[in-house]
């Protein structure tokens, strides 16, 4: 059935078997009717995630969290309605946190303004390599900067290309190098043992002047300080570059199941206000979307 005679046959049930005003039918007939304009599928095929991807693109578009609400509302009433026709199990709308306002959207950075901040260290010298490569690291996986302090030798597998994040709670995924971040950590293992070992290896990866393990402060001071050598004039931390890893994935076509896959959300809501890789479906989702990687 398509997504006009599912609408019309909802109106019908809403005036005629549950009686409500007329004010409220057409209100949910036009709920509904923007949410089907929206999409790309029969509404009775939706998922939770076409709901927060329409509860985005809403907030994108300045409406208020009561408009968000009301529109979500008439929504999981019509799913509701597909249950009692027993066209669908459960109400996709139950799947999905309804915030009582709204965040503080996420600071990221344009394409441009991360090719900025990528050339902004000096390759030539050892600081400023070690310092590249955190953040081709950062934007290119999504890691916390907890994760990429915490990374170790050990869990780079440069024969494969992928290296084993361990996020919150202990829990692990893995992650893609693209080609040429893969070359240049190559190198950079070269000049890890060379230039930052000192008398004790404790293998973490990225090692201060000192060699020890870089602590997030540091990192933190690093963003700033090529922020403002690239004229970035935004307040920018290493955790802007995880919001522009999964806002430039969105942006390009990435799902955002695939989205939270990769950034070690345990939960979908989590990653709707933008948005381990273990197949190789997944892997292409990041090789294809990710402007770094389609180089």
């Amino acid at each position: 059935m398509d997504n006009g005679k599912l609408i019309f046959n909802f109106k019908t049930w809403m005036k005629h078997e549950q009686g409500l005003a007329d004010n409220t039918v057409a209100a949910y007939e036009s709920d509904v009717s923007i949410f089907a304009s929206s999409i790309m599928k029969n509404l009775a095929e939706c998922s939770a995630q076409e709901i927060i991807a329409f509860m985005t693109a809403m907030r994108k578009d300045g409406y208020s969290i009561e408009t968000v609400l009301r529109r979500i509302s008439g929504i999981s009433a019509f799913y509701d309605f597909l249950i009692q026709e027993r066209m669908i199990k459960t109400n996709p709308c139950g799947f999905v946190s309804k915030p009582s306002k709204w965040e503080k959207l996420p600071v990221f950075l344009n394409f441009d303004e991360v090719e900025m901040l990528l050339n902004a260290p000096d390759v030539s010298s050892k600081f400023g390599f070690r310092d590249r490569i955190i953040f081709e690291t950062l934007y290119s996986t999504g890691m916390r900067i907890s994760e990429l302090t915490g990374l170790k030798v050990a869990e780079l597998d440069m024969n494969r290309e992928i290296m084993r994040v361990t996020g919150k709670g202990g829990k692990q995924r893995f992650v893609p190098l693209y080609s040429s971040l893969a070359e240049k950590m190559r190198d950079y293992l070269g000049f890890r043992k060379d230039y930052f070992v000192k008398e004790r290896d404790e293998g973490w990866l990225f090692l201060s002047k000192n060699g020890k393990q870089l602590d997030r402060e540091l990192v933190f001071m690093l963003v700033k300080k090529y922020a403002e050598k690239a004229g970035i004039n935004k307040n920018i931390s290493p955790h802007t570059l995880r919001h522009s890893f999964a806002t430039h994935l969105l942006t390009n076509g990435a799902d955002l199941r695939t989205i939270q896959i990769f950034l070690g959300h345990s939960d979908l809501s989590t990653t709707q206000r933008y948005t381990h890789v273990t197949d190789d479906t997944s892997r292409n989702v990041l090789l294809n979307c990710h402007p770094r990687f389609k180089r």
